[in-house]
């Protein structure tokens, strides 16, 4: 009873504090309606303000530089309160604000009379002249910032007069700039590295990417965090860390191939300073090609596509190269259990011309031979090669001449009686060459001419001698060689225009010319008699090389409209020609961002994207023998439509949280048919694959605390991906999972500062298991009677034995979960800094599926489901010396 009647008082009193708000509201606003007469001749302000406040009960506010600029003329008969003042203020750089019973009066400035100029420069490392990529440039005084592009160069519109700006990039000293603009400034700014590794950002906060930006579903990962990410044997690996971000998996356990958002391995666009690169894998997808010493920046984008990316459906991995100290002599050198890096730069020509190399290779070849029989020898090694020259002819012209070759070799040989010798070779070559030009202040221009080419063959030797009764000798002898490839040659010009402010407009065009290799086989037999030729005997075949034109025009603008909204639109026209056949697509790309508060910000986006080539595999793993082949007459290009939404909170200090949904529609994707597969051959390949069509949706959760001692973050994706062919063709047209279709992925990763000298790093990964066809059923051919030996009817009783499956992907294997540790043990000496890596990969030995099959007891023949696991627990260590 109580609780009723102090329930009717609370409804009553609200009741009443309500009626009364709005009554003083409507009161109010009767009030600000109220018409006045007002007669004033050459009045000055106070005059104004006294005849004001003794009509209409108002009181002003204002401050002592509030004055009128000179005497008004007022006769105004029943006019409203806020037409008096209009008239009253107009022309004198006033404003004013009604509020309550108070007349708010505030000064002004008239913008219109003044100029606007470009400041416009690079942003440079002050010790190593190094340029700086993603560096913020803000002005508090207009309110108004931007960023640096991939090159270190800035533009920026701003009002003539006085300012003051802030450069800022992440683990460098804020720098502050105050000067008056009175004409089009070209500046070069030096920050300093303040070596606070607590502060070091996660994930960074570009213009492209992080949560400040307009696009979503990208991602810029710092170096140090590169090489701090515990993995396999101690070596930092680009790809491996990507991984760990939502939305990206991999494919088999332990490998760093990409797998993102529902796509292929072959949906991602590798770029070496901007140049595509084909094959990014070492020892079977075990580590990528990009050595970290020469890495610069990296971002990924999964969704949110730039447009002047195109010809890969799922995602873009940009990874851009140091240029080199102009100023000093510097390098590291790393000793691993697998491999060795070594790293120097330094400058050619003082502040005008730098280099920089850095190389890594293994040296398993170096000591397996000791543990090999005499007769037998074999081995295993990779290498990498990074080099740039960089030169500066003036602040508007910049020369870079980039050069990257990476190799792997296989190789095992026995010799006796007999001879056999075998060696595989797979690798990569670049050459980069590219012209930086400020036409104008707010006009920057790159050229690049590219030359790259991916290289993969197999060489087989083998003698046999044969001894005759007669005392003579028959030697037979077989050469064999297998070679692929796939090259391209490449012109293309990017230009950024900055306006204005609010406006950063990027345009271009590029041109590649490829040239596809499939494959050319030859076979040389021949034979000797006592050294006597006898027969000499030489097969080939050779499937005509493929040469394709691939052009591209795209044209974007990331606008800020408001405070509150920012636009990324962008298209991208593609022509790609090849065997007389021209296809044409255009790709409208969009992104929309709203700051909602000043801690929460909404996103969403549409990409288009289309894909001219293919990748013909073999297996899950990485082979050098997999094949790039490109559309043709009846094989379409491939193309995607994907919609992406996200919600981020950034109310936490060092604290930033994303949920981001996504759906995604896929054509023309290829399936092997039923009882199909690649075997290293793309010899008719067209009828070895199906046409179909492919989804992929799925919501990512990320939280993640950016700075202090403590870094690093958690993220959940949960998605499913599906493929759906013709009803008579594969599964019979009924929806199947992708091969890679991981239900649920969660990734934690964890950076801790023990001490000054001492640093923790972890990363635990949880993954559904992938799918896999096995059969479900067996059909047995009985043979008819024969009069055949009852032993020969034994051996050949299971000959007629097939295997079939229900549905295609019918199996999903076991999950997987593995936890990796590292520890850096950090020492400044006199010329230097030694540091110790001490990792332990798969740190609690989860026995996770690798590859699994069907086997049968040895006695009863019952079919028995086993697995393999390839990469156990591993513990590892490096040294590395920087001077």
């Amino acid at each position: 009873m109580i609780f009723s009647t102090c329930n009717q008082y609370s409804i009553k009193g609200i009741f009443l504090i309500l009626l009364l708000m709005i009554s003083t509201t409507f009161i109010q606003a009767q009030k600000a309606d109220l018409s006045f007469s007002i007669h004033l001749k050459k009045a000055n302000l106070k005059e104004f303000i006294f005849e004001i406040e003794k009509a209409s009960g108002y009181s002003f506010i204002y401050g002592e530089e509030i004055i009128f600029k000179h005497p008004i003329t007022l006769s105004l008969r029943k006019a409203p309160l806020s037409l008096i003042l209009q008239k009253a203020f107009a022309g004198q750089n006033i404003s004013f604000k009604i509020n309550k019973n108070h007349i708010i009066l505030k000064k002004y400035a008239l913008q219109s009379s003044k100029k606007s100029f470009t400041l416009n420069g690079y942003v440079l490392d002050s010790i190593s002249k190094e340029t700086l990529i993603g560096a913020n440039i803000y002005d508090q005084k207009n309110g108004v910032g931007t960023t640096t592009n991939p090159f270190g160069y800035f533009s920026i519109t701003l009002p003539e007069g006085g300012t003051k700006l802030n450069f800022s990039y992440i683990g460098y000293a804020v720098k502050q700039v105050s000067l008056h603009l009175w004409k089009d400034t070209m500046l070069t700014i030096q920050l300093h590295n303040d070596n606070q590794l607590n502060e070091v950002i996660i994930l960074s906060d570009k213009p492209e990417t992080g949560i400040q930006s307009s696009r979503m579903g990208a991602s810029s990962i710092p170096i140090p965090h590169i090489k701090n990410t515990p993995a396999l044997m101690s070596e930092a690996d680009v790809l491996k860390s990507i991984q760990l971000l939502p939305g990206v998996q991999n494919g088999m356990n332990g490998t760093s191939g990409l797998y993102v958002r529902g796509g292929g391995p072959d949906q991602n666009l590798y770029l070496l300073d901007g140049v595509p690169l084909y094959n990014v894998d070492h020892t079977l997808g075990l580590l990528s090609v990009f050595t970290p010493e020469a890495v610069k920046k990296v971002d990924l984008y999964k969704s949110s596509f730039p447009a002047r990316f195109g010809g890969r459906l799922s995602s873009i991995v940009d990874v851009r190269t140091n240029d080199g100290n102009m100023q000093l002599y510097h390098g590291s050198l790393t000793i691993g259990l697998l491999t060795s890096h070594l790293q120097f730069e330094g400058p050619i020509w003082k502040d005008h011309t730098s280099f920089i190399i850095s190389a890594r290779r293994s040296y398993i070849d170096c000591f397996l031979p000791l543990v090999m029989p005499k007769d037998e020898r074999g081995g295993y090694s990779l290498y990498d090669i990074n080099a740039k020259l960089n030169h500066r002819f003036s602040e508007q012209d910049r020369l870079f001449i980039s050069f990257y070759k990476g190799k792997d070799h296989v190789y095992y040989k026995y010799k006796d009686e007999d001879k056999f010798k075998q060696t595989h070779n797979w690798g990569n070559i670049l050459l980069n060459t590219r012209w930086n030009h400020v036409f104008t202040p707010q006009l920057f221009s790159n050229t690049t001419l590219a030359y790259n080419r991916y290289v993969f063959d197999i060489r087989q030797e083998e003698t046999s001698s044969i001894q005759q009764p007669d005392g003579s000798t028959i030697i037979n002898g077989s050469n064999n060689l297998f070679h692929s490839g796939i090259s391209d040659l490449s012109i293309s010009t990017d230009f950024d225009y900055h306006p204005l402010p609010a406006h950063n407009i990027k345009f271009g065009a590029k041109y590649i010319y490829h040239q596809f290799a499939p494959e050319v086989q030859t076979v040389n037999q021949h034979n000797s008699d006592n050294g006597y030729p006898q027969t000499n005997d030489n097969y080939s075949l050779n499937n005509s090389h493929i040469h394709a034109h691939d052009f591209s025009l795209y044209a974007e603008d990331d606008l800020i409209l408001n405070e509150h909204w920012k636009i990324n639109a962008g298209l991208h026209f593609s022509f790609f020609n090849v065997q007389k056949q021209t296809y044409l697509s255009l790709q409208p790309r969009l992104s929309i961002s709203f700051q909602a508060t000043s801690n929460i910000i909404l996103k969403s986006s549409f990409s288009q994207m289309s894909q001219c080539t293919q990748l013909l595999s073999t297996a899950s793993l990485a082979m050098p023998s997999d094949l790039w082949v490109p559309v043709t007459r009846h094989i379409r290009p491939m193309k995607s439509f994907q919609y992406a939404v996200g919600v981020y909170y950034t109310g936490i200090k060092n604290w930033e949280f994303s949920i981001e949904g996504y759906y995604k529609d896929m054509y023309n994707v290829l399936e092997y048919k039923d009882g199909e597969s690649f075997l290293g051959s793309s010899h008719n390949w067209e009828d070895k694959v199906e046409m179909g069509k492919g989804r992929s949706f799925g919501v990512e959760f990320m939280a993640q605390k950016t700075a202090g001692l403590l870094t690093g973050w958690i993220n959940y994706t949960l998605s499913k991906s599906d493929r759906q062919f013709s009803t008579d063709g594969i599964n019979n047209g009924k929806r199947f999972p992708y091969q890679y279709d991981r239900r649920h992925t969660l990734n934690l990763t964890l950076n801790y500062q023990l001490t000054r000298r001492i640093d923790f790093n972890m990363s635990w990964t949880y993954a559904s298991g992938c799918m896999a066809t096995l059969p479900t059923e067996k059909t047995h051919i009985e043979l008819p009677p024969t009069n055949v030996p009852p032993s020969w009817i034994m051996d050949n009783l299971n000959k007629g034995d097939m295997d079939h499956s229900s549905s295609r992907n019918n199996y999903r294997l076991p999950a997987s979960h593995q936890l990796n540790i590292g520890f850096n043990f950090h020492k400044q000496t006199r010329h230097g800094e030694r540091i110790w890596n001490i990792s332990i990969l798969n740190a609690y030995n989860a026995m996770n599926p690798n590859f699994v099959y069907i086997s049968r007891e040895a006695q009863t023949g019952k079919p028995i489901l086993k697995k393999m696991t390839i990469l156990p627990c591993i513990p590892s260590f490096s040294y590395t010396y920087k001077f």
